[in-house]
């Protein structure tokens, strides 16, 4: 019985995956200032949120943190997004959700948000912010809703592309300035 569970929740986790893939291929991730990306997957108790966003909308700037200024820009950013993360993607509090793992990274990117890994080319650096949280809930996400607060703690995100997916539904919408929200 055991395995027969485990198989349908990595089937289901990389089926999730895929689908997210998909949708982030369609929105062909250009680097637009101002808009972010959240996808959310749902697994049995867990919900999975990426984030994705330009670093200029996050720390004010996009090439390397060098100075002093720009370390302690990009130190209080990462700092937001680990520990206040749970205040900008809101989870129903009946769900008890309690934040878990926690990653936060900045990627050069080209212009079409893809990885860049050789010198900048034309048309400047970019660079996204890119946040990963796994929060385990005492109650089933699956029907909830998932409510914003991205522009509270970084005004220059004004839009937000998110995608969210469980084992019963898939979903989507344009957030602008938080207000909406997201069916599981």
């Amino acid at each position: 019985m055991f395995r027969h569970t485990a198989s349908v929740s990595l089937g289901f986790l990389l089926l999730a995956v895929q689908a997210l893939s998909a949708a982030e291929k369609r929105h062909a991730h250009t680097h637009v200032h101002g808009a972010a990306e959240i996808n959310i997957v749902v697994e049995g108790k867990s919900v999975i949120v990426e984030f994705r966003s330009p670093a200029e909308d996050i720390m004010g700037f996009e090439h390397e943190a060098k100075s002093e200024a720009d370390k302690k820009k990009l130190d209080a950013a990462v700092k937001v997004l680990k520990e206040r993360f749970a205040e900008m993607v809101i989870l129903d509090k009946a769900l008890d959700c309690t934040p878990g793992l926690a990653e936060v990274s900045v990627v050069r990117t080209d212009a079409a948000g893809k990885d860049a890994k050789s010198s900048a080319k034309k048309g400047g650096e970019h660079r996204e912010v890119r946040a990963r949280h796994v929060f385990t809930c005492q109650g089933d996400p699956t029907g909830s809703r998932v409510r914003f607060g991205v522009t509270k703690f970084f005004p220059q995100v004004h839009e937000l592309k998110v995608q969210a997916l469980s084992a019963s539904k898939q979903s989507g919408a344009t957030i602008k300035k938080d207000k909406g929200d997201v069916g599981l």
